[in-house]
């Protein structure tokens, strides 16, 4: 979800901007069509919502699509032929109480309803707007169960709908963030949508379009997504609501030196160096802002320590303030969780997935993944937390390049794809509104014809008759398209088939590389791949086997070998630089990603990492198993001593020896 910062008492609605204004007269007007076609067929109702009263609104995260949904409700109150009551779904709790701070804020002509607690048909107003999540109303724990339960003051859910259809409303569904689709509950939600609201128009949000996650929604739903408004990019840069850039940063070390540094804390490092600059220049300029630092993890394995708990312990250890740094995760949520965005005085906050949609946060600039998985579609909502102009700069807008840009570190160079995809998709998409109102203007709904030809003609389709369906899958058969058993495929399986032959769908997968048939044998069984051998030649000299020589004994070396191992170690691998207050020096690579410019690099000093000294010196320990390990361990620190000496230094306590 993306939501505009709640407007506190005394506070002006926000103007909307050219391309909100756009986005809101394409919704309202695509709805008020379907709902005056709905009125004129009531027969078929139920077939235009299904075919044509689905609507996607595609904006990038920091649009504002919240508002442009908020004003959308609020303009057609009044001007469609009958009333709406509108239920709109977030994919997670901590997302409702932000819609309704959003909605209330800036959409104050919506009345907001709770259905857990007020599920009364009589008090219902044109425009009304429920906000939940599908689980409340659409999964097996008690919360939905209340609510789909009849009770003394109130009916069931499924009761309120019944009747605010007698009384003449229509149902109206906003699903927001919908590439998440109906949430984990899938099934039952889709069973609800499709049973229970049966909704009249239906509207569709999300910063991050997947086309395989919308044809599974409109299968589960059994619904068609007929018109797209789409937001580029560009716009909502233009309008000062989304930084200019992304700058992606990658930490690397010599060969020798990446031995001894964490890279996950080196990473960090990075970022937390870059979250200061951007809070001393605010603070320059007298902005009262403090700037909000992402960090993302992995999840928990079993039988391994929790990695939040990790990640808090590398950042104190850099230097950040504990009471500064709070967490968030769908296993140990915070009550705070929102307020977090807003709080000053947390400047770091730790997640895993829970943050990844829909948390607004318009002081984040930073942020840090050490998470594996990034694909685009995540790398799609990972970016749109760190890509939202904060008020207070927007006068600053394009004029102060640290500002003006998101600030993201890896920990490996090689997990960047999810990020360079998000961004090529995000500079794909252009301005767009293609809606059932540019064409039904044409179509004379009601009659003489069926609906479904109607629409049929407005996609530019026609109906196929079995005569034809037969033959032409026959003619694909015989020419070696499809399958036989093609023939014997229901009817709407087979329109599936042609559409995808008729799409280039179809082909030889590899092109016209020659194919290598198997060879079969006389009983009609492949052929088994033989071996070729070949004999050993004895005319050459060569032995038929090699000797293997054997290394003296250790003690061959002399008594002092231990001595001398223990000296080498310390002159070889620099723990020496561990035991005295250095650090290891390394590059952070920069890339702006939108433009693919690679930018200046950047000098960083990274603590070493006790954990790796101590690996190293624990395999040091055992490179050969003559060799005590009680022996090389005092000979260790019998060089140290030595070396430390003439340092004038003295040995603190560590965990590596």
């Amino acid at each position: 979800m993306n939501a505009e910062p709640a407007r506190k008492a005394g506070d002006a609605l926000h103007t909307l901007a050219g391309y909100q204004s756009k986005a809101r007269d394409a919704l309202r007007d695509t709805v008020r069509r379907i709902a005056g076609l709905q009125v004129e067929n009531p027969v078929q109702r139920e077939m235009i919502a299904r075919e044509l009263g689905v609507v996607l609104l595609q904006a990038p995260t920091a649009a504002g699509k919240t508002l442009i949904l908020g004003r959308t409700l609020e303009s057609l109150r009044g001007a469609v032929l009958g009333k709406f009551a509108w239920f709109w779904f977030t994919p997670f709790v901590g997302l409702v109480e932000q819609t309704k701070d959003a909605l209330s804020a800036q959409c104050p002509s919506l009345r907001l309803r709770e259905v857990a607690k007020d599920r009364t048909a009589a008090s219902t107003r044109d425009g009304d707007v429920f906000v939940q999540t599908w689980a409340t109303v659409a999964a097996n724990n008690a919360d939905a169960r209340k609510v789909r339960r009849r009770a003394e003051a109130s009916g069931s859910i499924d009761d309120l709908i019944g009747e605010l259809r007698d009384k003449g409303f229509s149902i109206g569904v906003v699903i927001d963030e919908a590439h998440v689709n109906f949430g984990t509950s899938a099934q039952a939600a889709a069973e609800f949508y499709l049973n229970v609201l049966k909704p009249d128009a239906t509207i569709l949000a999300t910063a991050t379009p997947s086309d395989e996650k919308l044809e599974s929604f409109e299968r589960e739903a059994g619904i068609r997504v007929e018109s797209r408004v789409v937001v580029d990019r560009q716009a909502v840069v233009d309008a000062g609501l989304n930084k200019i850039g992304l700058v992606l940063g990658i930490v690397t070390f010599g060969e020798e030196d990446s031995k001894l540094v964490d890279p996950e804390q080196a990473a960090f490092a990075a970022c937390w160096a870059r979250h200061k600059k951007i809070r001393n220049e605010l603070a320059d300029r007298g902005i009262a802002v403090t700037p909000l630092m992402l960090v993302q993890v992995e999840d928990q394995k079993a039988g391994e320590a929790d990695p939040v708990g990790r990640a808090r312990e590398k950042l104190v250890q850099l230097g950040v303030p504990a009471a500064a740094i709070k967490s968030h995760t769908s296993g140990k949520s915070d009550p705070d969780f929102h307020a977090f965005a807003h709080d000053p005085d947390v400047e770091v906050l730790i997640f895993k997935v829970a943050i990844a949609t829909g948390f607004d946060a318009p002081r984040a600039w930073t942020l840090v993944s050490v998470r594996p998985n990034r694909g685009v579609q995540f790398g799609l909502q990972i970016v749109g937390r760190i890509m939202r102009v904060h008020p207070a700069v927007r006068h600053l807008h394009k004029t102060i390049p640290l500002l003006d840009n998101g600030f993201v570190v890896l920990t490996d160079p090689e997990l960047q794809g999810g990020l360079d995809a998000a961004v090529a998709e995000l500079r794909a998409v252009r301005e767009s509104i293609d809606t059932i109102t540019d064409h039904l203007n044409v179509v004379q709904f009601g009659s003489g014809a069926p609906l479904l030809q109607d629409i049929q003609a407005i996609r530019g389709e026609g109906p196929v008759s079995i005569e034809e369906r037969a033959q032409r899958i026959g003619q694909l058969v015989e020419q070696g398209v499809l399958f036989p058993s093609a023939r014997d495929e229901t009817p709407e399986f087979q329109d599936r088939l042609l559409k995808a032959v008729d799409a280039g769908a179809t082909g030889d997968l590899f092109g016209d590389l020659p194919i290598q048939r198997p060879q079969i044998t006389d009983a009609g069984s492949p052929a088994r791949s033989r071996a070729t051998l070949y004999r050993l030649r004895t005319d050459l000299g060569l032995p038929e086997t090699m000797k293997r020589e054997e290394l003296p004994a250790i003690q061959a070396a002399g008594a002092d070998f231990a001595e001398m191992v223990g000296r080498e170690f310390v002159k070889r691998i620099p723990v020496a630089d561990y035991l005295l207050p250095r650090g290891k020096a390394g590059e952070l690579r920069l890339r702006e990603l939108f433009q693919n410019r690679s930018e200046l690099s950047e000098r960083l000093n990274v603590p070493i990492s006790a954990a790796r000294v101590d690996d190293l010196a624990q395999a040091a320990f055992q490179f050969n198993d003559q060799i005590d390990p009680r022996d090389l361990k005092r000979s260790i620190l019998r060089a140290l001593e030595h070396f430390l000496f003439w340092e004038n230094r003295r040995i603190p306590k560590t965990g590596c020896l």
